[in-house]
């Protein structure tokens, strides 16, 4: 090996430059920040070349001095801090000092500023780090940094550069995280003089958040505050009717700093809980205003990432600040479909009776009564009307009017026409049952027990499971090499006690696999019994039985999504049905 050595100041200053600048967007961001620390309020992005050629960021904020303006470029220097206890203080973006000398190591870089409080400007140009010769300008107040070439120097760098819209992407990500948590600056981005934002100072986080995420999210927020032991969060969270596939749409600022943590943004997803479908994440921001001195941002240069002193308390101060704000709205969603969407056939095509599909349970003459049908449907509108259910803070009050497709029960509640999933509906109300009910064990006998014959697999799933499996009610045992008789089931009602339905039960345990403790598994198994226990959709129902269903749901602290996250109702509002009608324009 060669001896040690100390690396020479322009080394050090590339190396440092390469934690610190990734990418076009890591420009913008440092440039950004340091234009926020300044106290602007107009802020102003122009890149070319999705900030590969150019890098231009303009604000209003309070200007260089003159005899500071070589030192900012000078590695470690800042007006951020002046000793290490200053970071349990930090209120400012940016405090390492490193940003600048970094840009300006790989790039070509020029500056222009003048302080108001001065009635002249200056400039000075940077090439491979080195400055110019400073000079005086003429400039309104404020600071203008263009950034030139970046990485010409460094063909390695530019090599490993996505496309422009890949890099452009992570430019509007920078600008859209400083603008929601700064609404009272003016943003605006130009890529090659296209216009890509346009910002205005907002009145309040909502506008910003309709300005970025649009009127549809910002009409479905549900804002809370809450604070203990020197912690405050402020949220602003989509209803679950609005979410997405991917993690993106949360945003989540620490003391206004936008970072990302795992620990929080399971936590908020907690505080969601059994109201987001699988695989949905929510969609909204947080912002935590944290002690600095239990908060560490020290971890990595581009300060994406914290650590807390104590995060378990930041983490259920947050889930339970969201269930609560949750717990108090309604989640029924409006259905507004376009007319195109409704009868996407062109209105100048005829359409024969043969494409319409005929139910033979449904011809035109009324459905005489037999033994197992239920009565026809003139004949339950001709029985005593339909009970009404009491209105609580979940669910409105509302009256069953019938059933549709064997599958969806029909309710009014005043103008509204309410469309209620059945079987969503009752998988809801028996996850309740097997979660809240005071005995867990509660059993079901079978009058004739269930005979079940297994592959090596689920008799190896079964023995893994029944822990959790006889703990919610079901008896089982062995009988014989790979056979199970089952003698009881939770005493919950529904489909669990066939053996088809067990065998589809036993079945879904094997995506469940192995691989972490029974009590993570727990859970998830509840769902699974509680879905399979469920009523069936192309199940008929009676009127009264579809009463009694509503009047369960009443009962639920969360009613309005099943076990998998999928609604349990919607709403058609009477407005709508007048526009569908064309009654009102």
């Amino acid at each position: 090996m060669s001896k040690i050595r100390l690396l020479d100041e322009s080394t050090i200053s590339k190396i440092a430059a390469g934690e610190v600048i990734e990418r076009p967007a890591s420009v913008v961001k440092e440039l950004v920040e340091n234009s926020l620390d300044a106290g602007a309020t107009d802020i102003r992005v122009r890149v070319s070349d999705a900030g590969k050629k150019l890098i231009e960021v303009i604000d209003d904020g309070c200007g260089i001095a003159a005899d500071e303006l070589t030192l900012a470029f000078v590695q470690h220097s800042t007006s951020k801090i002046f000793r290490i206890d200053d970071l349990d203080t930090l209120v400012t973006m940016g405090f390492r000092g490193e940003a600048l000398s970094s840009i300006a190591s790989v790039a070509d870089l020029d500056v222009s500023t003048r302080m108001e409080n001065t009635a002249i400007g200056h400039s000075v140009s940077f090439r491979k780090g080195k400055p110019g010769a400073v000079k005086q300008i003429g400039r309104v107040p404020g600071t203008t940094i263009t950034v030139r070439n970046l990485f010409s120097g460094h063909p390695a760098r530019l090599k490993y550069l996505k496309s422009d819209r890949v890099e452009m992407s992570h430019i509007i990500q920078i600008i859209t995280e400083r603008a929601l948590a700064n609404p009272n600056v003016a943003f605006k981005l130009h890529n090659d003089d296209v216009e890509v934002l346009n910002l205005p100072a907002a009145g309040n986080i909502l506008d910003r958040i309709s300005d970025l995420m649009g009127r549809k999210v910002a009409k479905e927020i549900v804002s809370f505050e809450t604070s203990v032991e020197g912690i405050r969060a402020e949220g602003h969270l989509a209803k679950p009717s609005i979410t997405k596939s991917t993690r993106d749409g949360f945003f989540l600022f620490i003391n206004s700093r936008p970072v990302s943590s795992s620990v929080i943004s399971e936590a908020v997803e907690t505080g969601y809980s059994g109201l987001l479908m699988r695989n949905r994440h929510p969609v909204g921001v947080l912002f935590l205003d944290i002690d600095p001195k239990i908060l560490d941002v020290n971890i990595h240069p581009t300060k994406r990432k914290v650590r807390f002193a104590d995060e378990k308390t930041i983490a259920r101060l947050v889930s339970d600040a969201v269930a609560k704000a949750l717990g108090n709205v309604r989640h029924i969603p409006d259905v507004a479909p376009r007319q195109k969407e409704l009868f996407p056939i062109p209105s100048s095509q005829s359409i024969p009776d043969s494409q319409f599909p005929v139910d033979s349970r449904f011809p035109d003459s009324p459905i005489p009564d037999s033994p197992g049908r239920e009565p026809a449907q003139s004949q339950l509108f001709a029985e005593k009307e339909a009970e009404e259910i009491r209105e609580d803070r979940m669910l409105p009050r509302m009256k069953v009017i019938g059933q549709i497709l064997d599958t969806y029960i029909l309710a009014q509640s005043g103008s509204d026409l309410l469309i209620i999933d059945q079987h969503a509906a009752h998988e809801r109300v028996m996850l309740d049952k097997l979660r809240n009910r005071p005995e867990k064990k509660l059993s079901q006998i079978l009058i004739t027990p269930i005979l079940l014959g297994l592959g090596k697999k689920e008799s190896q799933l079964v023995e893994h499971f029944r822990p959790v499996i006889e703990d919610l009610g079901f008896k089982i045992e062995p009988f014989g090499t790979d056979t199970y008789l089952v003698r009881a089931v939770p005493a919950i009602g529904g489909h669990i006690e066939s053996e088809s339905g067990l065998r589809d039960l036993i079945g879904e345990l094997a995506e469940l696999g192995k691989a972490r403790s029974i009590e993570e598994k727990r859970d998830e198994i509840i769902h699974l019994v509680a879905c399979h226990s469920a009523i069936r959709a192309g199940e008929r129902l009676t009127l009264q039985r579809m009463s009694r269903l509503v009047a369960e749901m009443h009962a639920l602290d969360n009613p309005y999504t099943c076990a998998h996250g999928r609604p349990t109702i919607i709403r058609i509002t009477n407005a709508e049905l007048e526009k569908w009608f064309k009654r009102i324009v």
